[in-house]
């Protein structure tokens, strides 16, 4: 007989990025163990902050991908960073998850729902319509919220921040379990409430055979691939950089609210060493990689618990990376010597590593590329941590 369990998220593909592309490979995993896997999500917008062509104009959408079943719910979407049209939004969503999301999980059997958390809203309204509805309730939270809207400067201290910490804490009462996507995170529930049960769930990818993990000859060159958002900056990196005068190039693939102005900069500034290609298919991505030497990861902040899932993806190509960041993150690269950290904000420090990436001996950089590898074998290897989700789910349940 078929386990039911409904995944409640915000995104969900057909949309890009790291968060539908978590929820997606979480829904194959469980339907290839024999789980009958529903989808709450919204309408397809992400990272473009409007509905798809084919969702538009439509309340609710009941449909199958790859076997799963998705439920899309209606809002109004936008990427933009006016505070109004981003509260305005989220209320939105808020509005369709109590109202049109309550009936469909009023209507769906499963015992158990899942949910991410960003966005807050999410994992704030649907654990409320959980507990009401006496369903066990998992959350994954990918980052902290309100602390990342503190750190990116979106929130300052007040009344509004002590009452999205009083709603986080009480989200985190209501959950059965956690799963979460760094130490600090884990440790800040546990601060909270010391006897959770949380589980470390990174977004990790399957790793590639290392005779398949040839690079070109010649000019080391660097990819970014991803969100192009305020959180990652990489607008100021193509601004304050000049890659063609350190002897390499950085090629952008990516969609989301600095685009357009990476790709103006980048027409009016033609002889940096910097190309913009917008986004590309996920499934894409691992033969993409092996055009390139290694992979850019910055943050534009210290964000608190934090950890970027592109350092897994460019571990399962064993690619050094360039991370401009702190924390675990940086500790991650620092401590496996998978490629150079540098601190947010720091570009003299991100200049000096991508300076030293390009100028290294071949027989270092190779180096890089095997500790890369191995550490994704070794140290974050997704069979081995799909097998313990799975044994978690198995124990919430009981």
């Amino acid at each position: 007989m078929a386990k039911k369990i409904t995944l409640l998220c915000s995104s969900f593909p057909p949309e890009k990025g790291a968060a539908p592309n978590r929820m997606y490979q979480l829904a194959v995993l469980l339907l290839a163990k024999n789980y009958e896997v529903t989808v709450l999500c919204a309408m397809p917008n992400y990272p473009t902050g409007k509905i798809f062509d084919a969702y538009k104009g439509k309340i609710i959408v009941k449909e199958k991908v790859d076997g799963i079943n998705v439920i899309r719910l209606w809002m109004w979407p936008t990427n933009s960073s006016n505070k109004l049209k981003r509260a305005l939004s989220l209320a939105s969503y808020a509005l369709s998850l109590c109202t049109l999301g309550f009936w469909q999980l009023w209507r769906l059997p499963s015992s158990i729902i899942y949910m991410s958390s960003p966005p807050f809203v999410t994992g704030v309204i649907g654990s409320s319509l959980a507990k009401t509805l006496k369903r066990k309730v998992v959350l994954n939270i990918s980052d902290l919220w309100p602390q990342s809207a503190y750190d990116l400067g979106f929130l300052k201290e007040g009344w509004l921040y002590q009452l999205l910490q009083k709603k986080e804490q009480k989200m985190y009462c209501r959950a059965d379990a956690f799963t979460v996507q760094s130490h600090y995170i884990h440790n800040h529930i546990l601060a909270s409430i010391p006897d959770a049960n949380v589980m470390l769930y990174r977004n990790l990818s399957p790793v590639t055979e290392l005779p398949n993990n040839e690079r070109p000859l010649g000019k080391r060159i660097i990819v970014y691939a991803g969100l192009l958002g305020i959180a990652q900056g990489v607008l100021r990196i193509v601004q304050k950089i000049n890659f063609a005068q350190l002897g390499t190039e950085l090629h952008i693939y990516g969609q989301g609210y600095e685009a357009a102005a990476i790709d103006s900069f980048v027409s009016q500034h033609p002889n940096r060493g910097v190309y913009f290609h917008h986004s590309v298919a996920t499934e894409k991505l691992p033969g993409l990689l092996t055009k390139y030497h290694a992979m850019l990861i910055p943050l534009s902040e210290d964000i608190k618990g934090a950890v970027p899932s592109k350092i897994f993806a460019a571990m399962a190509q064993g690619m050094p990376i360039i991370f401009s960041g702190n924390g675990e993150a940086a500790a991650i690269v620092q401590e496996n010597n998978i490629g150079f950290s540098s601190a947010s904000g720091d570009m003299l420090g991100l200049m000096r590593n991508i300076e030293t990436l390009s100028q290294m001996q071949e027989e270092a950089y190779q180096q890089l590329c095997i500790n890369s590898l191995l550490c994704g074998q070794q140290k974050f290897n997704k069979d081995k941590q799909d097998v313990l989700f799975l044994n978690f789910l198995e124990a919430i349940k009981k």
